[in-house]
């Protein structure tokens, strides 16, 4: 392990020494070469940016639609539990004897537990709908921004001008 450290060192000062051998022999082509390396690299961001917002623009939307989802959900949820409440009170109201109050209220409670089954089934769809969204859009940004990376060929160290 210390051998391995040792000669990761000395290729280091190697690599570094040669640097400093060139940007003393000629700087301004260091310098031109550093500059000009700089830009290939600025200029390849330029196509990560671009898919980047996109993915951003495309995650508002999904997160937009889905909270208005629901937001919709809600409201119907609170309306029909209003609704039931209302009918419940109704029902009571007209109930003849303490057997009609009680079947009554027995089929209030089966209604409710229904469209509280129905409600969350509406709320695990809204919600699985959006990680697949999620996941798509993180798939389709990953393989449009990391695989060409991978793929394309690393940019070279800028080559030295030799002083004529």
């Amino acid at each position: 392990m210390i051998n391995q450290v040792q000669d990761f060192i000395s290729e280091q000062m190697q690599a570094f020494t040669n640097q400093a051998q060139q940007f003393g022999s000629d700087p301004l082509a260091s310098v031109r070469d550093g500059v000009s390396y700089s830009v290939e690299g600025l200029n390849g961001l330029k196509q990560p940016v671009r898919v980047a917002a996109r993915s951003g623009v495309e995650l508002s939307a999904l997160t937009q639609k889905t909270f208005e989802e629901a937001i919709e959900l809600q409201s119907d949820m609170l309306t029909s539990a209003l609704n039931e409440m209302a009918a419940a009170l109704e029902h009571a109201s007209r109930a003849k004897d303490l057997a009609g109050f009680m079947n009554g209220q027995a089929e209030a409670l089966r209604a409710s537990t229904e469209r509280l089954v129905s409600d969350a089934n509406r709320a695990m769809e809204i919600y699985a709908r959006a990680g697949r969204g999620v996941q798509k859009i993180a798939t389709e940004t990953y393989e449009k921004v990391a695989k060409q990376a991978e793929a394309a060929p690393r940019a070279t160290k800028p080559r030295s001008r030799k002083a004529a």
